[in-house]
């Protein structure tokens, strides 16, 4: 779709309300009128009429009056009455009405002239005809037609008031305009896609709007815009609360097939779509928000009530009949600072609101996710390929994650499943000491089953403290030794560990064999025999792996 042309706003076209110049001639005591010049200036809009009775009457008058007079104030001033009609056209009035026989006998060619050329409508009046009966019959006639349109904006605002009071949705909205406005109408969300269409929109035509791009140029080039595609023209309306967008709404038209009222209807339609919008959100809000406090209840084990579980898992939608395991992400860092740094800001808010999207996305629909104070967290089916499919699903969401929140850092923990729901805070707390596992062990950014952490969880179990001196009782010597002359002795014990063979640690570490040899007995000098003890190899080993934890 193409932008194709910008319309006056709504209150400039609301400013046309009025009769035509025409339609005045209709009345009955104009029937006897003539148009003197300025023939195609009819259809300029009267609002309101008024009568010359001074020379300077350019104080006196506003855009869109029908002027009457006799010109008798300036009837012996030819440059004035000369002047009469470019200055009156160019303050906007919609025409003149003149009984030229009564004191200038017949209107000046040169007014006629300026008449026509302006396309400014001057009537000419026989002598009979009376100022008070034309007065009374325009604004009759103007007071006629803006009751209609009061009539019907008022059954316009109690049709749409009825839809919101009722609970109707975006689907009668649309319904009730195109009935209006007797145009089709679809609502197409803030992302693209159509939500809602009236009856005679068509697949083609819907198809044509989601993929439309134009639609928020329109929107920026004003309240209302023609757009061009491939199905027609089209007319687009945002629908907008205060500064934030919630769609558009979209009727298969031109500007020029809808009326002022047409518009009017269109304008409140789009004002009603909004508070649906705004107050769906907020109800849905609402709802997501009990829903975490429940599930952070069961969590926690703060649920003990089968029955009450069963109500709120059927109120909600929650399929807990099959074994699930929690699921927990957290924003560790977010643009180089902590997370907790940015309690309480919209960056913080925003980053939690992307993670939930991301955790809905990469989890799919079967899973139950909710928001949490640092992060997310979800109660994820179990399937037959166990841990590969955890593995697989903590990965993909820490990936979707990073799509959407560029420089965070962020930690997925998942706990193993559990048959009963009652015992899913077994499997949160595995969750939880997952992601403080893992930070230990491997640091932040990762993702952690809680049964891959079997040495791990042991040792981050043990006190500090207790971690220190087995490291300094094992291995400290070697590390002062390394420290002081430079060497590698260290890296070569854990080669060597991983394989417990001589010749393939000298491979990987491309030495000859019998340097490695040499390299073993300087290290058993230092920190005594080992190679053909299992238990202090062991204890070798996971003196190392302490060593190497990002968490000392």
């Amino acid at each position: 779709m193409a932008l194709r042309t910008a319309p006056q706003s709504a209150p400039e076209r609301r400013a046309l309300e009025g009769v035509p110049v025409r339609r005045i001639l209709d009345l009955a005591p104009m029937l006897q009128a003539r148009v003197a010049a300025g023939s195609s200036g009819l259809d300029r809009v009267v609002r309101s009429v008024n009568v010359m009775e001074v020379p300077d009457i350019l104080e006196w008058v506003t855009a869109d009056e029908f002027l009457l007079t006799t010109a008798y104030p300036i009837h012996e001033d030819p440059a004035a009455l000369t002047r009469l009609v470019p200055e009156l056209a160019a303050r906007g009035l919609a025409g003149m009405a003149i009984k030229p026989t009564r004191y200038i006998g017949a209107i000046p060619q040169a007014m006629l002239d300026d008449a026509e050329r302006l396309g400014f409508p001057l009537i000419e009046l026989p002598a009979p005809a009376s100022f008070n009966e034309i007065i009374g019959a325009v604004l009759g006639v103007i007071l006629d037609v803006q009751s209609v349109r009061l009539r019907r904006a008022a059954e316009i605002h109690d049709r749409f008031t009825s839809i919101v009071l009722t609970g109707g949705g975006l689907r009668q909205i649309s319904e009730a305009l195109a009935e209006a406005i007797r145009h089709p109408v679809a609502i197409v969300d803030a992302q693209g896609p159509v939500v809602a269409t009236s009856s005679g929109f068509d697949d083609a035509a819907a198809a044509d709007l989601s993929a439309a791009s134009a639609l928020d140029a329109a929107a920026d080039g004003g309240p209302t815009a023609t757009i061009c595609g491939s199905a027609g023209a089209v007319i687009v309306q945002p629908i907008q609360a205060g500064p934030e967008r919630h769609g558009s709404i979209v009727v298969r038209a031109e500007l020029a097939d809808l009326s002022d009222d047409d518009l009017e209807a269109l304008d409140y339609a789009a004002t009603v779509a909004a508070l649906r919008q705004v107050q769906a959100r907020a109800v849905a809000e609402a709802d997501r928000r009990f829903q975490a406090v429940c599930l952070d209840e069961l969590v926690t084990g703060h649920v003990t009530d089968r029955a009450a579980l069963m109500e709120r898992a059927a109120a909600f939608d929650w399929d807990l009949s099959t074994p699930r395991a929690v699921l927990v992400a957290e924003i560790d860092e977010l643009g180089g600072r902590p997370f907790g740094l940015l309690a309480g800001s919209s960056e913080e808010l925003v980053a939690r609101h992307r993670l939930v999207d991301a955790a809905r996305v990469a989890l799919g629909p079967s899973a139950i996710v909710w928001e949490r104070t640092a992060g997310v967290a979800a109660l994820v089916a179990s399937t037959a390929r166990g841990r590969d499919a955890a593995r697989a699903s903590g990965a993909e969401l820490h990936a979707e994650a990073g799509r959407r929140l560029a420089g965070a850092v962020i930690d997925v923990g998942l706990g193993r499943p559990v048959d009963d729901p009652l015992t899913l805070d077994v499997s949160f707390r595995e969750a939880r000491g997952a992601i403080s596992v893992g930070r230990w062990s491997r640091g932040p950014g990762v993702v952690s089953l809680f049964e891959d952490l079997h040495l791990d969880r042991l040792l981050f179990n043990t006190a500090e403290p207790e971690r220190s001196a087995f490291v300094d009782a094992a291995i400290r010597p070697l590390l002062d030794y390394d420290a002081r002359r430079h060497t590698t002795l260290v890296e070569t014990l854990e080669v060597y560990l991983a394989t417990r063979n001589v010749a393939d640690a000298a491979r990987r570490l491309f030495v000859h064999y019998n340097t490695l040899t040499n390299r073993l007995d300087r290290i058993a000098g230092i920190i005594g025999p080992f190679v053909d003890d299992p238990e202090r190899c062991l204890e070798l080993g996971l003196a190392l792996r302490l060593r190497r934890s990002p968490g000392r």
